[in-house]
């Protein structure tokens, strides 16, 4: 499984609430070396974008600065840098009982929802009563220049594989309060300086607390709608089918029946195109990426190459895995090479279309929240030629990730939950062009702009609506895959 919300649901509960007490020099050195005993022991892929001499001088450099008195905070932006390394998406570092973007302030939280591209921040929404225009564009948060403030955050986030950013400006188009106040700080008041039109403003806002910032998302939630969609063009020539995310609630709805449902209507409908939305889908299940596929596929495949493992025996420390794996670990887990693989997944095996598989044009759209199992299954598109892709390039990397499964040990002085990924994703059959650590990057590249945001124009569709309408939309012949 590959979803925040089941990890979340799995962390080890009962840390002791350590948030003002100080952690001492040898308490710090205790947790950091059951950090680098976990990630040795259970990471599948710690070098897949960082070499091992540059992690080492890393791991070196960071026990060196663990030599005075530190907050639990303290202690954990300082290892922050170490989980940026590993350029991992699926990793998780929270501290025990707290919200993984809220871990250490739910008050003194900046005021304002924003939207991020690259550095330059909009004002979309204020969570407190003093307000500032929707529209406006911050350009000083307590006197240091907004894009200073972005390029200060963005090196301290983790949610992306390889050298992608995009999931990176999501997070913070999400939590930028949260990313504020850990690793800049939580002040009595926040003095913002913004353009409206042709006017520069200065104002000073009141902080908020979390619970203000909850209920304004709660607010803004667009009216329930069922997580998977199937609509048609006037004339059934054209159909657009939304996936939100690769797992199902049966009570709710069943992704499988859905699929078969749909695909035969497409067939006895005669829908010659297809737009497949796959924006803020952040993942689920591998085998939900496999079976789409099969829907789409027009000769047989194979989705991944390889699965990796780091090793099979028992780990060293105390740390929670699920049972089940650790009872069949011998017989599905195999020595490769200088590694391990795991075998027991159905997209090692050579696959088929099903009988109802959609045929004509394909266009697929994407963004920074593409991740995970979306950006597998993106990528196996992709490499196959099968589809023009519209949007933002992908959070998750092209080559794979690492996810699956999770190991949590919970550090026992800081009392920080560190979550690992177990299995190391590899896809099947690539581009021989592919640039190290890139995510999916669209054939047409659209960034929404604020005034999108603002009204809800969906550019990004409109595109994918204009390209099958005129055909342009077909698999592309001029990649090479190796």
């Amino acid at each position: 499984m590959k979803i925040n919300l089941l990890f979340l649901s799995l962390l080890l509960i009962g840390g002791l609430r350590v948030k003002a007490q100080t952690l001492t020099p040898e308490q710090l050195q205790t947790d950091f070396t059951r950090f680098q005993t976990a990630l040795a022991e259970v990471h599948p892929e710690m070098y897949r974008y960082t070499p091992k001499p540059v992690f080492d001088s890393l791991f070196a450099a960071t026990q060196a600065r663990l030599n005075r008195p530190m907050t639990q905070q303290e202690f954990y932006v300082t290892m922050v840098p170490l989980l940026v390394a590993l350029k991992d998406g699926h990793i998780k570092w929270i501290p025990a009982g707290q919200d993984e973007h809220y871990p250490f302030s739910t008050s003194k939280l900046f005021p304002l929802k924003v939207y991020v591209v690259e550095n330059r921040v909009w004002v979309v929404g204020n969570c407190g009563s003093e307000t500032v225009p929707k529209g406006a564009e911050l350009l000083r948060i307590n006197g240091k220049p907004v894009s200073e403030v972005i390029q200060q955050l963005l090196p301290n986030m983790t949610f992306a594989d390889g050298h992608t950013v995009n999931g990176k400006y999501e997070d913070l188009n999400h939590f930028f309060a949260g990313y504020y106040a850990t690793f800049i700080g939580a002040p009595d008041a926040y003095e913002v300086q913004y353009r409206s039109g042709n006017e520069e403003k200065m104002v000073t806002l009141a902080p908020v607390t979390l619970d203000q910032i909850k209920a304004y998302d709660e607010k803004q939630k667009p009216a329930p709608q069922k997580p998977f969609r199937l609509t048609f063009t006037e004339d059934s020539k054209a159909a657009t089918m939304t996936i939100e995310r690769f797992w199902d609630d049966k009570k709710e709805q069943d992704y499988a029946k859905f699929l078969k449902q749909s695909f035969r209507e497409l067939r006895e409908k005669r829908v010659e195109s297809l737009v497949l939305d796959l924006r803020n889908n952040e993942g689920g299940e591998e085998k939900y990426g496999v079976l789409l596929y099969q829907y789409l596929a027009l000769k047989p495949f194979r989705y991944y190459e390889y699965i990796s493992v780091r090793q099979k025996k028992n780990y060293s420390f105390p740390v929670w895995s699920p049972k089940l794996y650790q009872k069949f670990k011998w017989l599905v887990v195999r020595k490769r090479g200088d590694g391990y693989v795991f075998t027991k997944q159905a997209g090692l095996k050579r696959q088929k279309p099903k009988r109802d598989a959609f045929q004509g044009n394909l266009a697929v759209l994407v963004n920074g929240l593409s991740f995970s199992v979306t950006t597998e299954f993106s990528a196996r598109v992709h490499a196959d030629q099968r589809a023009t892709f519209i949007g933002q390039e992908t959070g998750g990397g092209y080559v794979g990730d690492n996810s699956g499964i999770f190991a949590i040990t919970q550090l026992p002085h800081s009392k920080i939950d560190l979550g690992i990924g177990m299995f190391g994703f590899h896809m099947a059959n690539l581009p021989a062009t592919l640039k190290p650590g890139q995510g999916i990057i669209p054939d047409h590249v659209v960034v929404p702009t604020i005034e999108d945001v603002l009204t809800g124009n969906d550019r990004a569709m409109q595109k994918a609506l204009q390209l099958i309408q005129t055909g342009s939309a077909a698999g592309k012949s001029s990649i090479t895959t190796r």
